[in-house]
């Protein structure tokens, strides 16, 4: 078994030897290696997320507030997420140590050949205003940063939702600009603000 530990100041890689000792080392991270936090349990989604991913995802609530997420989610949606985005971008499930729920996804997208990938993620309703985004996204941000060696992360929120700009703002990502970014949601561009984190 291999796992991330965000333990404070130190992003850890443990496996279990043969004989049972755990060995502690700081390595790269693969797509779907695992992470765990003080309450979260991060780790590559699988087949068996369908119904909680389609649940969180088809909440309209949800789905108007991110860019690339459909609506309504189906079964088709949650196919091409898992043949097609999981295996080409690090994508984490979010998920709830103490009940083992899965409560959102998180991902980071890489922006080609340079050292800068895009952070987007999204929590399901019902766990919003709870810290779990930014518990989150605080492991993949160091990770990204500390263990892959990005330059850079980059994201972005729309306007209309300034609680994922909070998240942002936690994390240390500053406003660059706005844009216009589609959501397929909705079916628009709409007004977005560009940040960015400096490593």
């Amino acid at each position: 078994m291999q796992s991330f530990h965000d333990n404070g100041a130190d992003l850890l890689w443990s496996r279990n030897l043969q004989d049972g000792r755990e060995h502690t080392k700081a390595v790269t991270v693969s797509n779907g290696g695992e992470l765990f936090t003080q309450r979260l349990h991060l780790r590559c989604p699988v087949e068996a997320d369908a119904s909680a991913i389609i649940a969180i995802a088809g909440d309209w609530d949800v789905a108007r507030r991110l860019g690339r997420v459909p609506h309504p989610y189906t079964q088709a949606d949650f196919r091409f997420f898992i043949e097609h985005v999981v295996p080409s971008e690090p994508t984490w499930a979010i998920v709830v140590r103490r009940s083992a729920e899965l409560v959102g996804v998180i991902g980071l997208v890489p922006h080609g050949e340079s050292r800068s990938v895009e952070l987007g993620y999204y929590v399901g309703r019902q766990h919003w205003g709870q810290g779990l985004a930014t518990e989150a996204a605080q492991a993949i941000v160091r990770m990204a940063l500390e263990v892959n060696g990005y330059a850079k992360l980059t994201s972005g929120y729309f306007a209309d939702n300034p609680a994922s700009g909070r998240v942002l703002a936690k994390l240390g990502f500053k406003p660059v600009g706005r844009s216009n970014r589609p959501c397929l949601a909705e079916g628009k561009d709409k007004p977005s603000i560009e940040v960015e984190l400096m490593a």
